[in-house]
């Protein structure tokens, strides 16, 4: 095995257990970090490849819209809910997990669109196009927010159903389905997982073994 594999790989392992370390712990602010890092130093790493870079960048524009839409508009609206466990967490809960559906679809279609987006700007500069590629790492990006949809979307429909009868159900009918709690209580465990995916994808754009997997291109239309 050449030295650049074993480089390469050496690389993959150390980054994979820094993941996974933050991924286990659950702690939100850790893997916030880890992630914001990751993108940083994804751009940093690739910083030629245009590419890439309006990817990175695509990643930080959401994740910051995200973020602020926790800190100045869910956390402050929901105070009340967030400080008294006796009050209903329905409507909370549904805002939580239709954020994360919107914002997960956002990054769908950013992905989708990255490479047409960084065409039209580079005519816009008059720039060479010639370099723009799709790369098979977004196209597993793309599925994997599938992913992340599916189960905002199942927790949403759960968190309703497990709450029948503050939205005009009978509470013998509401009773029926109270116990529904199998994509509630996993919804952390699932996400943590798919981050840990997506970490994984993130990062292989800075390992020659995984470039030489994703660096050909897709036909993309003129």
């Amino acid at each position: 095995m050449s030295a650049v594999k074993t480089e390469g790989i050496f690389k993959l392992a150390l980054i994979i257990a820094i993941v996974t370390f933050a991924i286990v712990s659950r702690n939100t602010l850790l893997i916030t970090t880890v992630f914001s890092v990751s993108i940083f130093a994804i751009m940093f790493i690739n910083r030629d490849d245009i590419n890439i870079v309006h990817l990175c960048a695509g990643f930080i524009i959401i994740k910051v819209i995200e973020r602020a839409i926790f800190i100045f508009a869910i956390e402050p609206g929901f105070s009340e809910v967030y400080t008294d466990e006796t009050r209903s967490a329905l409507w909370l809960n549904a805002t939580i997990f239709t954020t994360h559906f919107i914002i997960d679809l956002a990054l769908f279609y950013m992905v989708l669109l990255r490479a047409p987006f960084t065409r039209a700007r580079l005519n816009a500069k008059n720039k060479p196009i010639d370099k723009v590629r799709l790369y098979k790492a977004e196209v597993a990006f793309a599925s994997l927010f599938s992913v992340f949809m599916f189960v905002d979307l199942l927790a949403l429909v759960e968190n309703f159903i497990r709450h029948l009868d503050e939205i005009g159900f009978s509470m013998e009918v509401a009773q029926i389905f109270s116990g529904w709690n199998w994509v509630y209580y996993g919804y952390l465990d699932m996400k943590s997982m798919l981050t840990g995916c997506a970490f994984m994808l993130l990062w292989s754009m800075s390992t020659e073994l995984s470039r030489e997997q994703y660096h050909r291109q897709f036909e993309l239309n003129a």
